[in-house]
């Protein structure tokens, strides 16, 4: 079969960390002998006039020029343009998304089905560019908190009537917009770590003391300063550095915090897999302590969770989004990071929770194996049948009575393969993802 992928974030070299769950779920079906095609953002003209041409960067690949993304996260920047200029950020906006439209039309025609992620722009634009064939929309926590934020969730609605709908999330159900609630997933083996890997990588990074680590984007969703604050009480109980590994608008604030506050804080950019492996095998415990932030925005379901579960680093997370539901009893996880007075308590459970892994060999033993265990949930040999149709993963459909979409027949109705595989109470009955 061929698909097609619609996304806004998508890896544009080797190693790039954007939207790499998109693309480990495009390598899982290319793995079962299917075939893709990619229609989705790049990063070159922020002329709003200025005309997008779509353009071929890697091969089956074809990239719209925008400023919106790729520049510390699309949900920063459309929420500073509409703050500051919202002429020009709305203009961006329509030019890009009708852009997408065209290019699914001229790229995507043949696809036998469509997988997008981000419910606008991608899944509306393939919802009317292809209406006819067979769609799977993921949503993320951006994109559902934009429809919240400007009360336009009947748009997730109008899409659940006529694609397979997937929340990445509980906490991003919309009521009357059935779905199933699947966090992303990785490829388990590719974070397996032994215990000589280990001992290799701390002695290659001059891990002396004991390591917490912080993996993500640097932004404020992520509670980077909260961080800062709690490892400046655990370096007044022990020893210990912080490694903190990505790119981001804070990246000179937080230089300056950790100048400022003296703190023994290794900051190292933006790193790829090889470098990303390393330091999950060398850190002692991973920080993940993200906010809800006033606006109401917050986290979906991070997949550095899973890959530091896969890794076996114990993690230490504050409760919002879907990452306790994650976790499921593999972590610690500390209350707080909500607005209203509860963010002000982060910083203070965060080092005690950091300060009992760092400090309880056995405890932070258990974490490891629990981890690891947990992990195997999150393989995209598992989760990947749970997002799709079920007919794109096997070719055992005939006694389901399923449609099956083919490349003689791409225009299958998708509202029929809906009905066939649809049950009632559907997102209630997939939360039981642990």
């Amino acid at each position: 079969m061929l698909f097609g992928i619609v996304t806004t974030s998508y890896p544009r070299f080797p190693g790039d960390a954007a939207g790499g769950f998109v693309q480990g779920l495009g390598r899982y079906l290319e793995e079962q002998g299917h075939e893709l095609r990619v229609v989705c953002a790049g990063e070159t003209t922020d002329e709003p006039a200025a005309e997008m041409r779509a353009e071929a960067t890697q091969e089956n690949v074809v990239r719209l020029p925008s400023p919106l993304f790729y520049q510390g996260g699309a949900p920063d920047v459309l929420a500073g343009g509409f703050a500051h200029d919202v002429l020009r950020t709305a203009c961006l906006a329509g030019t890009f998304s009708m852009a997408m439209f065209r290019a699914i039309g001229r790229a995507l025609s043949g696809c036998d089905g469509l997988i997008s992620h981000w419910l606008v722009p991608s899944s509306m634009m393939a919802t009317l560019a292809l209406p006819k064939v067979p769609h799977v929309a993921v949503a993320h926590s951006s994109d559902i908190h934009l429809l919240r934020r400007f009360r336009a969730t009947a748009l997730v609605r109008f899409l659940s009537k006529r694609a397979r709908l997937v929340y990445t999330a509980e906490h991003l159900v919309v009521p009357g917009a059935h779905g199933v609630v699947v966090p992303m997933g990785i490829r388990v083996a590719d974070f397996a770590v032994t215990d000589a890997e280990r001992q290799q990588a701390k002695a290659t990074l001059g891990a002396t003391k004991k390591t917490v680590l912080f993996l993500g984007r640097l932004v404020r969703v992520k509670g980077l300063f909260e961080l800062l604050e709690a490892f400046e009480q655990v370096c007044k109980t022990t020893q210990a550095d912080l490694w903190i590994a990505g790119d981001g608008p804070l990246s000179e604030a937080l230089s300056a915090q950790v100048q400022a506050r003296g703190l023994p804080v290794r900051m190292f950019g933006a790193v790829g897999p090889d470098a990303k492996r390393q330091l999950l095998a060398a850190a002692d415990v991973l920080a993940l302590p993200s906010l809800q932030l006033p606006d109401g925005r917050t986290e979906g379901a991070p997949v550095v969770l899973w890959e530091a579960l896969a890794a076996g680093v114990p993690v230490v997370a504050s409760s919002v989004g879907g990452i306790e539901a994650m976790l499921g009893g593999a972590g610690l996880v500390v209350k707080g990071g909500q607005p209203k007075g509860l963010a002000e308590v982060l910083p203070e459970a965060l080092a005690d929770a950091l300060l009992r892994v760092l400090t309880d060999d056995t405890l932070a033993h258990a974490l490891r194996l629990a981890g690891r265990q947990r992990a195997q949930v999150a393989d995209w040999s598992q989760v990947a049948p749970r997002i799709l149709f079920p007919q794109w993963v096997s070719q055992k459909t005939q006694h389901l009575g399923l449609p099956q979409p083919s490349a003689r027949n791409p225009a299958v109705c998708a509202s029929k393969m809906h009905a066939a595989i649809r049950k009632p109470h559907l997102h209630k009955a997939s939360r039981r993802y642990k």
